[in-house]
């Protein structure tokens, strides 16, 4: 029998968000016999502490910029020591060190996984422009890049990349989270919400992109017409403030509530009512897959990967990006109409169930290894 291909996997690690995800469900699915995975952090926190709870084998490299010339160093050293077959990588900072220090090191294989377009994750121009440069420039070193999503494909074909050089692999969740979940009314004790009040929520960082200023707006409308909704925003992110700020000026805090980060996950979205995603970019969407598996009806906007997994009057609903009068008008719908929030619920959960599961999501990824290794 053959040894199983040892994969260091390199990711900036700062936050938890959905490549974090997509590497430790990797890692919960990959066959041992298979693939052996380790994992380098270019943060020291929280990735890392959550992987090594997980049982991987993780090391932080901590690096001040992407120019950080003893991160650098650090990273060359370890996969010297960790002699990796494959070098797979997220993110612009990991592909820029894990490309460059790869080959320095004679890794004869670098995979780059792309879960969202790069020009939506960056607000500014300069640093559009750097990470654009950046990723051109080390293109060549990478013999195989991944997509999570169909769409993602054509952006990079669009960008030079040729199609032989890419595999789409959609992002899958781990059904196995999402047992033993709490009872609804429990949860919403906990959170001070009404057990008959409609509970509309966002999970997801705060960022721009995610929208969340979208859903303020369709919630000045919603409240015109049923003033007990309540909005639940979970997540952290640099963008909090502001979108704090902004609730308290519309004198809406009796309306949303924040609650952070939560462990609890399966628990939020099974009290949720409807789940909003006014992105104005996605990637494939683990939150909007997460909450399908649990039934929880979504409205999305037709961005990305959206409408590859919800299809409209389906097993959801799917509006224009940065509407929020008809974003208002869907979650409407769902609210005053709970037969069909709860036939789009069941529907979700028959999407997920089988298309967009973890467990599928490793074993075609563990076989695109073994077909990379194999003429190595």
């Amino acid at each position: 029998m053959s040894r199983p291909i040892r994969v260091l996997h390199i990711i900036g690690g700062g936050e938890i968000g959905g490549a974090e995800i997509h590497i430790l469900d990797l890692a919960r699915h990959f066959s041992p016999q298979e693939v052996e995975l380790r994992l380098c952090c270019l943060f020291p926190a929280p990735l890392l502490q959550r992987a090594q709870k997980q049982g991987i084998l993780a090391t932080a490299v901590p690096m001040r910029s992407k120019v950080d010339l003893i991160g650098f160093w650090k990273v060359l050293r370890l996969i010297r020591q960790t002699q990796p077959a494959i070098v797979h990588t997220h993110g612009v900072r990991a592909n820029l060190i894990g490309r460059l220090a790869a080959k320095v090191a004679g890794v004869r294989c670098t995979v780059t996984t792309v879960h969202s377009v790069l020009a939506n994750d960056y607000p500014d121009q300069l640093s559009r422009w750097i990470n654009f440069w950046s990723e051109k420039l080390t293109a060549a070193l990478t013999e195989r890049y991944i997509v999570v999503a169909d769409f993602l494909k054509k952006n990079l074909c669009e960008q030079g990349i040729a199609p032989a050089k890419i595999t789409v692999i959609h992002n899958g969740v781990d059904d196995e989270k999402y047992t033993n979940v709490q009872d609804k009314r429990d949860l919403r004790a906990e959170l001070g919400i009404a057990a008959d009040a409609p509970l509309v929520g966002m999970v997801g960082r705060f960022h721009p992109v995610k929208g969340h200023k979208y859903l303020i707006e369709a919630a000045k409308e919603i409240l015109k017409i049923n003033s007990n909704v309540r909005f639940l925003l979970v997540g952290d992110g640099f963008h909090r403030d502001v979108i704090e700020t902004v609730i308290r000026e519309e004198g809406l805090e009796s309306c949303f509530l924040f609650t952070g980060f939560r462990e609890d996950i399966a628990d939020i979205y099974r009290t949720l009512d409807v789940l909003a995603l006014p992105s104005l970019s996605e990637g494939l969407s683990l939150t909007l897959m997460e909450s399908m598996l649990c039934e929880c009806p979504a409205v999305v906007t037709a961005v990305g990967g959206n409408p590859e997994i919800v299809i409209n009057e389906k097993n959801g609903l799917v509006v224009p990006s940065g509407d929020a009068l008809a974003l208002a008008a869907a979650l409407v719908r769902l609210i005053e109409n709970r037969e069909e929030a709860r036939k789009f619920g069941e529907a979700a959960r028959r999407t997920i169930e089988e298309r967009f599961t973890a467990r599928r999501m490793a074993e075609r990824t563990q076989n695109l290894y073994r077909e990379l290794v194999k003429d190595q």
